[in-house]
């Protein structure tokens, strides 16, 4: 049964998470928002309702892993990986690379996650109204958690990529360090540097780390916050602390892989390999990675998104039973993935899987056996997927690999970036869309355009 617990905010609490809320409210709503800031269960009612907001299908609730894959496709209909096939322009734009500044998804994954960030400082500034202290260190650094979470995807979408033994100086995105509940005031404020926004990122997370629990239900635990760590420093280019924090999940979390591949998905309730999952219940809105890439039968509408065979042929064993998780949808003949077939399913964003391919990957990069030998750690992984064993790796394996068992979870934009690869935009090698091009960069909104008078808009979508 999925846990009640995970409720959305009340009117007077979403007063103080929306960060796009122009509206004045009046003496009442503001006696009743004071009351709720003042109480422990009001605390509360904002921390569970900080998890609601990342559940929301614009962002964690699917797709703002819909929006990494499409941006990292080709848009070439005999090159690319996925296809789009659904009506919505906005997510043809992501495939395309013609993104407008009104853009509704670039808009929709800007202000959750910052309403995300405005109720986690919220939470943070008036934790002191949790009685117990340890449930006031835990509920603190969940609300920390999610800000980095929050920050994290922000900057990775709507700047240019971390550059590894750079200065970095290059626009990021804009930080707001304290929970902001008056919004008739002018909140301009420049973008802060993509430096700063990850040094942000990081301490937080360290301090998460450091002050959550190893278990703590459905919600952020210790290993959420150091799998997000190895993540973060992956994207970086810091092999050494990518390595460490993913082997630290591997050895000592308690999770583990699950015993066939299919286990790892569609399920309502975290499973063993669930290193950290976004619960997805009716009050928050279904499970919109289902939306997009389920037939009608399972959920979704049709197959917006399908698996072409540039994609299947990079299987080299007919028995890896990744290659065959999917199914032909007889209303239009598209083959559809079958990671997402659970309307109300838990959209898994961090698995233990994950873990064992930055492990590799790192230890391989830097020539050691932390953990476990690279090869080991990729054999296992094909193990569990019925796939032959290699005798022998390298880099390129290691990334083939990760994209084979991570396919359409949200990681194709991002891989590209870090590892400085390019898009073929025509898919006959003419002309490429580089790793750091101003079109794998999304659109600041028009709407935070118009309201911030400081901020600088990204480069090829106007002033």
């Amino acid at each position: 049964m999925k846990s009640n617990k995970l409720i959305l905010l009340s009117l007077v609490a979403i007063v103080f998470i929306s960060c796009e809320n122009q509206l004045q409210i009046d003496p009442k709503q503001n006696e009743d928002a004071a009351v709720t800031l003042s109480t422990e269960s009001g605390i509360t009612n904002i921390l569970s309702g900080t998890y609601a907001i990342a559940a929301t299908g614009d962002v964690y609730g699917g797709r703002i892993l819909i929006a990494a894959d499409l941006l990292g496709q080709t848009g070439v209909t005999s090159t690319t990986d996925l296809r789009w096939r659904g009506t919505y322009a906005g997510l043809r734009q992501f495939y395309n690379k013609s993104l407008l500044v009104d853009n509704t998804f670039a808009q929709a994954i800007y202000s959750r996650n910052y309403q995300i960030i405005n109720a986690a400082n919220t939470v943070i500034e008036n934790i002191s109204k949790v009685a117990d202290p340890e449930k006031q260190k835990t509920m603190a650094a969940e609300a920390v958690f999610l800000r980095s979470l929050a920050y994290f995807d922000l900057v990775r979408f709507f700047a240019k990529p971390y550059e590894a033994g750079q200065v970095n100086s290059q626009l990021g995105v804009v930080i707001r360090p304290a929970a902001i509940y008056d919004f008739s005031v002018d909140l301009s404020k420049e973008r802060s540097s993509v430096e700063e926004v990850y040094t942000l990122v990081l301490s937080g997370l360290t301090q998460a780390y450091a002050d959550l629990p190893a278990e703590n239900s459905f919600y952020a635990d210790k290993y959420s916050a150091g799998a997000l760590l190895a993540r973060v420093y992956l994207q970086q280019g810091n092999y050494a602390a990518a390595r460490a924090a993913a082997n630290d999940v591997i050895e000592n979390s308690g999770h583990s892989l699950s015993n066939k591949y299919a286990d790892a998905f569609n399920h309502d309730s975290d499973q063993s390999e669930d290193v950290f999952a976004i619960q997805i219940t009716k009050q928050t809105g279904d499970n919109q990675a289902t939306n997009h890439y389920a037939s009608e039968a399972n959920g979704g509408r049709g197959g917006d998104i399908e698996i072409r065979n540039t994609y299947l042929n990079k299987f080299t064993d007919p028995n890896d039973e990744r290659r065959s998780f999917n199914y032909l949808n007889p209303a239009n003949n598209r083959i559809l993935t079958n990671k997402f077939k659970n309307q109300f399913g838990d959209v898994g964003i961090i698995r233990l899987a994950e873990m064992y391919l930055i492990r590799a990957e790192t230890n391989f990069r830097l020539g050691t056996i932390v953990g476990d030998l690279p090869i080991n750690d990729i054999n296992r992984i094909r193990t569990r997927a019925v796939a032959t064993n290699f005798l022998t790796i390298d880099l390129i394996t290691i990334l083939k690999e990760r994209g084979l068992e991570l396919g359409m979870e949200g990681f194709m934009i991002h891989d590209i970036k870090r590892t400085k690869s390019s898009i073929d935009i025509y898919g006959d090698g003419s002309e490429f869309y580089l790793y750091n091009s101003d079109k794998l960069v999304l659109p600041i909104p028009l709407r935070e355009m118009d309201t911030n008078k400081l901020i600088t808009q990204n480069p090829g979508y106007g002033s």
